[in-house]
C-alpha cells in the first residue's frame, strides 16, 4: 500500500476521534467514518456477503480515496471490490434513527449491515443515504460495502458496461473507483428534517420547501430563522405542521437583501427546527443569473464571464478533494488570476467545492460526466445523475450553468433519435432547474447545438503561428454562423443565446520535483506526444542544455510562450462585442496534460498580477498595426476598450509609456456606451537603435479621480538598418519561383550581376542532384524550404508539413525555440523562443528525423508536448566538402516585407560566408 503523506494523517486522527464517540454511546450527532477500512478485490465476482469472512487478502485502505491511487498493483483495476468496517454502538434509542450517508461511491454500491442487505445505489458522483436503524445491534456492528466499477467492454461487469455509465475523463488520466468521498453516520430523531430547498429572488422574495423523512405522528411547530452574512437574525417565525404532513412550503420577503455577487458573495443561513429538537440549516444567496438578448446578466447587470476549465483532479488524491483549505487556497488564486468562473469539466465535484465557491465568489459551470456510447440505459443514467446533482446542489448560488453533453461525447448527433433525446433532455433540465442556465452540447468542430441558452464553441490553435486562423474563428463565431446549430432541420435557435468561446488554450510545461510522480509513465491513449516519461533524458539527449540551464529552465521559457499566446487570444476575443465570455483550457495541469494556468501542484505558471490585467470586466486592448519595424519607422497601435462594469468613465484619460522612457497622453475619441469600442490610437516614430530590440508600450486608462480603470501593454520588435556583409550570392532557381525574392534582395542592396566566384553562396528553394554535386565539391548553400519537394528525393531526413497531426501544435502545443548562443542569433534573439517577432515568418514545414547526437546542428526548432517530435526549422549539415543550411521559416514570401525575415536571411548568408559553420551532422552518400 502507498505511504500516506503527512498532511493526510489528519484523516486517520479524525477517524480515531470519531471512534472515541462510538465507544461512549450517543454523544455525537454525526460520526465520521473516514479513515481506515478493510479492503479486498473480487476479480472473479465469486464472493458474497455470506462468504466474505473467507477472504484472506484483506488490506488496509483509506476512505475517502480511490483504490487506484492507493495501490500500485490496482492502478488500472476495475471490477468488484469489498469494503469492511466494524463500529461499536453501546446503546440504541427507540427515539433515534441511524442514517448512514455515502457522499460518493464509484460506481454501483451494495450495502450490508451485520450480514443483511440494506440497499443499493447506482451512480458514481452523487450521495446516497440509508436508514440502518433496524439493522444495528448494541455492541459490535459490521458495515460491508460491495462496489462494482464495470470494465471497459461490451459485456462489462454484471451486465453493466463502462461504455454506458457516466464516468467523465477518468480514462484520460487514471480511474477513480470505490469510496472517493466521505462517509458519515447521523443520529437523528425518528421524525426529522431531511432537506431545505430555497428559491430566492433579488427583490427579497423567498420560497422554502422543507422535506421531512416521514409523515408526522402529531402536530408540531417548526421554528424558522434566517441570518444574514453577519449572523444577524433577519427572519424569525414559527409555523404549525399538521400531523401526516411530510412537506412544508413557506414563503416570505426580506427587505433590501444583500445580493450574492463575485465581488460581494453575501450568504444567508436558514435554520429550521422541530419541537422534538431536530435542527437543520443550509445557506443560500439572493441572486439572479440569466441570458437576455445574447448577454449574461447577474442581478440585472451585464457580466462578462472570465473562466477556466477545471477538471478537479489533485496531485496525490486524484478525484478526492484534499481539504476545504486546499480548495479555498486554489480558488483565491483563481480570483487573483482574474477569473470569475470555473467550468468544472465532465465531473460533479465534492459539495465542498461549491461551498467554497459560494464563499469566495466564483461562478461554477458544471457538467454531467460523459459516457462513451449512447443507449437507453445511458440516457436514463444521465437524467438520474442530473437530478441527483441538482437535488444536492440546489441551494448553492455559485452554481449557474449546467451542461448535458460535451463535444458530443457519448452521443451521435447524426442520428435523429439521439438528437431528439438531447433536445428533450434540455427541455426537461430547464424545467427542473429554472434558475440555472442549461447548455445542450458544448460544441467543437464536427458537432453542434440543438437547443441551448449558451451558443458556445471550442477551438485550439498554436499561437503565434496560427493567429490569423484563431482570429478568423473568433470572427466567425461572433457572426453566429449556421454551422453552430444542427443542419438537420430540428434546431431551435433563438439568436438570443449568449456567445462564448468555452475552450481554448496552450501548453506550458511544469517545473518538476527531483522525483517524478507515478503518472509519468502514463500517456493519453497511446499518443506519444503526451508521454512525460524520460523527458529529462530527452532534454539531455537533444542537447537543450546548450540553450537552457536544465529542464526546469526550459519549462519556465515554455510558460512565457504560453502566457504570450493566451494574452493574444484573450485580447482577440475581447475585441468582438458579440462574444460575452470565454473559458481558458485550463485552470490546472492534470498529470500529462499541461495547459494549466497553474501546474498540477497549484503553482502559478502564469503571473497572477500581470494576467489579472487582462482578466477584468474592463480591459484595454492595444494591438499594433505590425509586430516588426525598422528603426525610425512609424509605429501605430490601435487601442480598443471592452467595458462591462458600471464604473463612470466621465473625464477619463489615456496615458502611455514605452520601455525606453518615452511617455505621453492619447486623445480619447470617446468611449461609447457599447460594450466594445475603439477609443484611440498611438502613432509614434521608432527610435534609432544599434541592435534588434523589443519595445514595450504600457497603457493606462485613468478616471477623473486619477484611479486606474484598466492597464495593459503590447510589444513591437525593432530592427536596425544593417550593412550587408556579403554580396556574393548565386541565386539557383530551377523551378522559377524566386524572382520576387531576387527583386526584394536587390532592393536591400544585394548585387546579382557580379561574376561567379569561388566564395559565392548558393541560394535556392529546390535541392536537386546538380546542386548536391556543387555543394559536395565545396560550395555553401542556403535552401529555403517552401514545399514538400524543396529537398528532393535524395535528402536523408524528412520534410513534414506543420499541418500534419501533432506538428500543427494545436491542443498539445508546440514550443518554438532558438539557440540564442549561436552566431546567427547572438545579439539578435529577444527570448529563447520564437515569439511574435517571427509571426510573419512562421514555418510551414519542419525537418524531422535528425539523430539526437547531431541535434546541436539544429539552430532553431520545435518540440511538441513533453519534448517529442523534436524537429528543426534551421539545420546545418555537411555535404561532402561543402556545407548546407536548411531553413523552413517562410522567408521567401516575407523577405522585403518583414524586418525579421530580412534580417534573418541576411544573417544566415553572412554566417555561411564567414565560414563558421562546422556541422557534425553529415549527409552520407
Amino acid at each position: 500500500m502507498m505511504k500516506i503523506p503527512k498532511k493526510y494523517k489528519n484523516i486517520i486522527i479524525c477517524f480515531m476521534v470519531c471512534f472515541g464517540f462510538v465507544g461512549s454511546g450517543m454523544r455525537a450527532e454525526t460520526w465520521s467514518l473516514d479513515g481506515e477500512w478493510q479492503f479486498a478485490i473480487d476479480s472473479t465476482g465469486s464472493f458474497s456477503h455470506h462468504s466474505i469472512d473467507n477472504i484472506s487478502g484483506w488490506r488496509k485502505i483509506q476512505v475517502p480515496l480511490a483504490w487506484q491511487v492507493q495501490f500500485k498493483d490496482l492502478r488500472d483495476y476495475q471490477g468488484i471490490a469489498w469494503y469492511k468496517k466494524n463500529i461499536t454502538i453501546d446503546r440504541l434509542s427507540k427515539n433515534k434513527s441511524v442514517i448512514i450517508e455515502f457522499k460518493a461511491v464509484d460506481y454501483l454500491a451494495y450495502l450490508y449491515i451485520n450480514g443483511k442487505i440494506v440497499g443499493q445505489h447506482e451512480g458514481g458522483y452523487t450521495p446516497f443515504k440509508f436508514d440502518i436503524t433496524d439493522y444495528l445491534s448494541e455492541g459490535k456492528n459490521t458495515i460491508l460495502l460491495r462496489v462494482v466499477d464495470p470494465v471497459d467492454s461490451k459485456k462489462g461487469t454484471e451486465g453493466i458496461s463502462y461504455w454506458h455509465i457516466p464516468h467523465g475523463k477518468q480514462n484520460w488520466y487514471v480511474q477513480s473507483s470505490g469510496i472517493w468521498q466521505s462517509v458519515f453516520i447521523h443520529f437523528k430523531n425518528r421524525h426529522h428534517i431531511q432537506k431545505i430547498y430555497v428559491n430566492s429572488e433579488i427583490n427579497g422574495n423567498y420560497q422554502l420547501k422543507i422535506r421531512l423523512n416521514r409523515k408526522l405522528n402529531r402536530n408540531q411547530k417548526l421554528h424558522l430563522q434566517i441570518l444574514d452574512s453577519d449572523s444577524k437574525k433577519v427572519v424569525q417565525k414559527a409555523y404549525s405542521i399538521k400531523a401526516r404532513d411530510s412537506i412544508l412550503q413557506l414563503k416570505g420577503n426580506l427587505a433590501n437583501p444583500q445580493l450574492w455577487h463575485p465581488q460581494h458573495p453575501n450568504l444567508y443561513t436558514v435554520k429550521a427546527n422541530l419541537d422534538n429538537g431536530d435542527t437543520v440549516k443550509t445557506r443560500f444567496g439572493f441572486r439572479r443569473f440569466e441570458v437576455k438578448n445574447g448577454k449574461f446578466y447577474l442581478n440585472k447587470k451585464p457580466i462578462y464571464l472570465i473562466g477556466a476549465l477545471d477538471q478537479d483532479f489533485y496531485p496525490e488524491t486524484n478525484y478526492t478533494t484534499p481539504s476545504e483549505d486546499y480548495i479555498r487556497n486554489e480558488f483565491k488564486t483563481a480570483r487573483k488570476l482574474g477569473l470569475n468562473l470555473l467550468r468544472c469539466h465532465i465531473k460533479i465535484p465534492d459539495e465542498s467545492y461549491l461551498k467554497i465557491a459560494d464563499e469566495e465568489g466564483l461562478l461554477i459551470w458544471t457538467e454531467i460526466p460523459n459516457w462513451d456510447i449512447f443507449n437507453t440505459k445511458a440516457a436514463r443514467r444521465a437524467s438520474q445523475t442530473f437530478d441527483a446533482m441538482l437535488d444536492r446542489d440546489w441551494n448553492h448560488p455559485s452554481l449557474v450553468i449546467i451542461s448535458i453533453i460535451n463535444e458530443s461525447w457519448g452521443i451521435d448527433l447524426k442520428k435523429e433519435k439521439q438528437r431528439k433525446w438531447l433536445k428533450q433532455e434540455f427541455n426537461r433540465s430547464k424545467r427542473k432547474a429554472p434558475n440555472r442556465i442549461i447548455v445542450d452540447n458544448s460544441a467543437c468542430y464536427g458537432n453542434f447545438h440543438l437547443k441551448t441558452e449558451i451558443n458556445d464553441y471550442h477551438t485550439y490553435w498554436a499561437i503565434p503561428e496560427n493567429r490569423e486562423n484563431f482570429d478568423k474563428t473568433i470572427k466567425d463565431l461572433a457572426s453566429r454562423p449556421d454551422w453552430l446549430f444542427s443542419s438537420f432541420g430540428d434546431a431551435e435557435e433563438t439568436e438570443n443565446e449568449a456567445m462564448m468561446l468555452s475552450e481554448f488554450g496552450n501548453w506550458g510545461l511544469p517545473q518538476l520535483p527531483k522525483k517524478v510522480p507515478w503518472w509519468f509513465k502514463r500517456d493519453f491513449l497511446g499518443r506519444e506526444v503526451t508521454l512525460p516519461k524520460n523527458v529529462r533524458k530527452r532534454f539531455d539527449n537533444y542537447g537543450y542544455d546548450k540553450i537552457f540551464k536544465n529542464y526546469n529552465d526550459l519549462a519556465l521559457e515554455s510558460q512565457k510562450a504560453q502566457f504570450s499566446a493566451l494574452k493574444y487570444e484573450i485580447e482577440s476575443i475581447r475585441k468582438e462585442s458579440k462574444i460575452q465570455g470565454y473559458v481558458i483550457t485550463e485552470f490546472t495541469d492534470i498529470n500529462w496534460e499541461c495547459n494549466g494556468l497553474l501546474d498540477m501542484w497549484r503553482n502559478p505558471k502564469i503571473d497572477p498580477d500581470e494576467f489579472s490585467k487582462l482578466q477584468s470586466q474592463d480591459v484595454l486592448i492595444p494591438r499594433p498595426e505590425r509586430y516588426t519595424y525598422w528603426e525610425e519607422d512609424s509605429i501605430r497601435i490601435d487601442i480598443t476598450f471592452s467595458w462591462y462594469s458600471d464604473i463612470s468613465l466621465k473625464g477619463s484619460r489615456l496615458y502611455w509609456e514605452d520601455s525606453m522612457g518615452e511617455r505621453g497622453k492619447i486623445s480619447i475619441e470617446g468611449i461609447k456606451s457599447e460594450f466594445v469600442s475603439q477609443i484611440g490610437s498611438l502613432k509614434v516614430e521608432a527610435p534609432k537603435i544599434d541592435k534588434p530590440q523589443k519595445l514595450e508600450y504600457k497603457f493606462q486608462l485613468r478616471n477623473n479621480q486619477n484611479k486606474i480603470v484598466s492597464e495593459n501593454w503590447c510589444e513591437v520588435f525593432l530592427f536596425p538598418e544593417l550593412e550587408l556583409k556579403t554580396n556574393t550570392i548565386n541565386l539557383y532557381d530551377p523551378v522559377k519561383k524566386m524572382e520576387g525574392l531576387k527583386s526584394a534582395m536587390i532592393n536591400q542592396g544585394y548585387d546579382f550581376s557580379s561574376k561567379k566566384s569561388e566564395n559565392q553562396i548558393i541560394l535556392t528553394n529546390r535541392l536537386d542532384s546538380t546542386l548536391i554535386d556543387r555543394i559536395k565539391n565545396g560550395k555553401k548553400g542556403l535552401i529555403l524550404v517552401t514545399d514538400s519537394l524543396s529537398m528532393g528525393k535524395l535528402f536523408p531526413y524528412n520534410i513534414i508539413s506543420r499541418k500534419s497531426e501533432w506538428y500543427d501544435g494545436n491542443w498539445a502545443s508546440n514550443f518554438n525555440w532558438i539557440n540564442n548562443n549561436h552566431p546567427i542569433f547572438k545579439d539578435y534573439a529577444f527570448e529563447r523562443h520564437l515569439g511574435f517577432e517571427a509571426a510573419y515568418a512562421s514555418p510551414e514545414f519542419v525537418v524531422s528525423g535528425i539523430p539526437e547526437n547531431n541535434f546541436s546542428d539544429v539552430l532553431a526548432g520545435m518540440y511538441v508536448g513533453w519534448l517529442h517530435l523534436n524537429s528543426g526549422y534551421i539545420v546545418q549539415i555537411k555535404v561532402g566538402q561543402g556545407t548546407m543550411l536548411i531553413c523552413t521559416l517562410n522567408l521567401l514570401e516575407q523577405y522585403g516585407k518583414d524586418p525579421f525575415s530580412i534580417s534573418l536571411l541576411n544573417r544566415m548568408l553572412t554566417y555561411l560566408q564567414n565560414g563558421n559553420a562546422n556541422p557534425t551532422l553529415e549527409w552520407e552518400f
